[in-house]
């Protein structure tokens, strides 16, 4: 049934299945004494899949100020409209969302609506270069959220308004007063990326929490018999989706451009970015070794842009923004040979190459680790074709043959590598001849 699917979207479907449940019983069932507990921990969990790509996209110190900042916002607005009533109109939290701040404003407020202006900017971002119709669309688009979430969660007690309102309890003052709260919120988010100037495009990731959040909230009007609300949530829940996968890209698939001190200066997509005047860029090489003395082989897959069905190093790839060298080694490891648990040691930090074949340049600075293992590999057909442990002797004597079918970079990186003393040293007490 899930067989041409991915594991992210099976995992999505079974996520929103329980979100399906969970949402029928908060409907149902009445709410213990002690549920302000596992509603903070589902705000908080809620949060985390737009964090997350907010931290690739910017890096931990700037994602952190971006996400601190919105969140001291959020909880500052909503204390202004519970004192003076700006910009919400007056009303009150239930203590179903956990802690209240000086008895105003629950702490899970930074949690909760922090995804949602994130994930409409997102939204907003890849349709809109314009940056004053993407501060609106934005606006927009954060209020269309609250139009599906506020009605449940009035239904659900978890906040009142004084004098009640027309659509499903909710007034008009607060649909107004989001307009407001988002339009400063987006505002904040360009002031910072102005600041930041994050050398990757806006991820459409950023609205993946709200795609949950919207889907539930939908759920719970639905099952509250608040019909409107649920199908506006499932047509705008429909609609994330669409421009979710239009606009998704991996940031696996974007390689870093750098300067000659290795220093960040922009990012493109992987095969596109490979001509015959490739850009200087980031990536890593690995060699394996086992306890028999063996070197790992690898025969890059038939279907690569670079280099297709060439022998070379065990692992190759390139590293994303923001990730270290040595996890970005690992995290291909898994990848391509399905290997995990590796101890990698950085044997050259400043390997750099320039190699060219069928008119396609090769162009990285390219840290080579070295690692040992007896693990079975478990090669991806996407990415190699075959493996081969082999006599690290007789590879090395391939070397220098004018024939050698080893790739360039590999040839390159093992004499280096065979220059250095703490190389020979540990491949010696591996076993290594």
């Amino acid at each position: 049934m899930f067989g041409k699917l991915s594991k992210q979207t099976v995992y999505s479907i079974i996520v929103l299945g329980f979100l399906a449940i969970g949402a029928f019983f908060m409907v149902n069932v009445e709410l213990p004494r002690w549920s302000h507990y596992l509603s903070a921990i589902n705000v908080v969990l809620f949060s985390l899949p737009s964090f997350w790509a907010v931290r690739w996209w910017l890096g931990w110190r700037d994602a952190a100020i971006l996400l601190l900042a919105l969140g001291l916002y959020a909880l500052l607005i909503e204390a202004s409209a519970i004192l003076t009533g700006f910009p919400y109109g007056h009303f009150g939290y239930s203590d179903l969302l956990g802690f209240r701040i000086y008895g105003l404003v629950p702490w899970t407020v930074a949690f909760a609506w922090t995804p949602l202006i994130l994930g409409s900017y997102g939204i907003a971002a890849n349709l809109f270069a314009d940056r004053i119709l993407r501060i609106f669309a934005s606006t927009l688009i954060v209020t269309l959220f609250d139009v599906v979430l506020d009605p449940g969660a009035v239904l659900l007690g978890f906040w009142h308004y004084k004098e009640g309102g027309w659509f499903y309890g909710v007034p008009m003052s607060n649909f107004a007063g989001w307009l407001v709260s988002g339009f400063i919120g987006t505002v904040l988010i360009e002031l910072l990326v102005v600041k930041f100037k994050p050398l990757l495009p806006t991820p459409v990731q950023l609205a993946l929490s709200a795609i949950f959040i919207v889907f539930f909230w939908a759920a719970i009007a639905f099952f509250g018999s608040l019909y409107l609300s649920a199908v506006i949530g499932l047509l705008s829940f429909a609609g994330l989706v669409y421009l979710f996968f239009r606009h998704h890209y991996s940031f696996d698939d974007k390689i870093v451009f750098v300067d000659e001190n290795a220093i960040p200066i922009g990012t493109g997509d992987k095969l596109p970015s490979h001509t015959g005047d490739t850009r200087l860029h980031r990536a890593f090489s690995i060699f394996l070794f086992n306890s028999k003395g063996e070197f790992l082989l690898q025969q890059r897959a038939l279907s690569k842009k670079t280099w297709p069905g060439v022998w070379s190093n065990s692992c190759c790839g390139h590293v994303k923004l923001h990730e270290s060298y040595e996890r970005a080694a690992k995290r291909r490891l898994k990848q391509e040979l399905g290997l995990s648990g590796i101890e990698l040691m950085l044997m050259l930090p400043d390997f750099k190459y320039r190699a060219e074949k069928d008119g396609i340049v090769e162009n990285e600075i390219c840290p080579v680790f070295v690692g040992f293992t007896d693990n079975v590999p478990v090669p991806n057909p996407d990415e190699v074709e075959a493996v081969e442990w082999v006599d690290w002797s007789g590879f090395v004597a391939l070397l220098d043959d004018p024939e050698t079918q080893i790739s360039p970079w590999a040839v390159l990186e093992a004499r280096e590598l065979l220059s250095l003393q703490e190389f020979r040293t540990a491949v010696s007490n591996a076993g290594v001849r």
